[in-house]
């Protein structure tokens, strides 16, 4: 019986500390991820008017674990008025609006969060026949653990990003975001530890119910 005792107190303190390890700061992730997809506008009334990216993540396009990469990202922009910028000039716009809609994910997870994007239009290069047109922005997000490893687990980064259109009449999109967020992930040991520490208590009481 003392020896079953020793070794139920061993195997709590097992996973005693791999609880606290669980708890431990945050596991950074610094990420690039690149996207393609179209443009959809809603030019009627009433105001505002939106407009919608809708992108799936090239192949090959995340530094990000598995896990963690993206399937799709979505963009939701109000605004008020068209406007068509003048070559090399710089607008901005979001600020009023208290920042546009992101949002996106997985099957491991989703985020939401807010942008703030500089427009521009620059001047064709040689040999181009089109103006290329080019959005900068920035921006916050919360990520939302939904399965495994990150089931009910939430947190949260900033990213910048840049978007090239295609020519007007095709409206396709290619997007490159960088950034980095932190999640509470416990490292793979963590879990090592705490099953390990199960293992110990139900081997114990196997032994403990073997005839003598």
């Amino acid at each position: 019986m003392r020896s079953l005792k020793h070794i139920t107190l061993t195997s709590l303190l097992v996973i005693g500390s791999g609880l606290a390890q669980a708890t431990t700061p945050s596991v950074t992730y610094d990420f690039t991820e690149s996207f393609i997809g179209n443009v959809l506008y809603k030019s009627t009334l009433p105001l505002p008017y939106t407009r919608k990216e809708v992108l799936t993540l090239v192949e090959g396009g995340s530094d990000l674990p598995s896990a963690l990469q993206s399937e799709t990202h979505e963009t939701l922009t109000p605004f008020n008025t068209f406007y068509t910028p003048m070559p090399g000039v710089d607008r901005t716009y979001c600020y009023d609006e208290g920042g546009c809609v992101l949002s996106g994910g997985n099957a491991n997870g989703s985020y939401t969060g807010l942008y703030w994007v500089d427009y521009y239009r620059r001047t064709p290069l040689s040999g181009e026949d089109w103006f290329g047109e080019m959005y900068d922005y920035a921006g916050t997000f919360i990520f939302t653990g939904g399965t495994g490893v990150f089931a009910g687990i939430a947190g949260g980064g900033t990213f910048t990003g840049r978007e090239t259109y295609a020519p007007y009449a095709t409206q396709i999109i290619s997007k490159t975001v960088q950034g980095s967020f932190s999640l509470p992930v416990p490292e793979p040991e963590t879990w090592g530890m705490m099953l390990a520490g199960l293992g110990i208590v139900t081997a114990a009481i196997r032994h403990a119910r073997m005839p003598v």
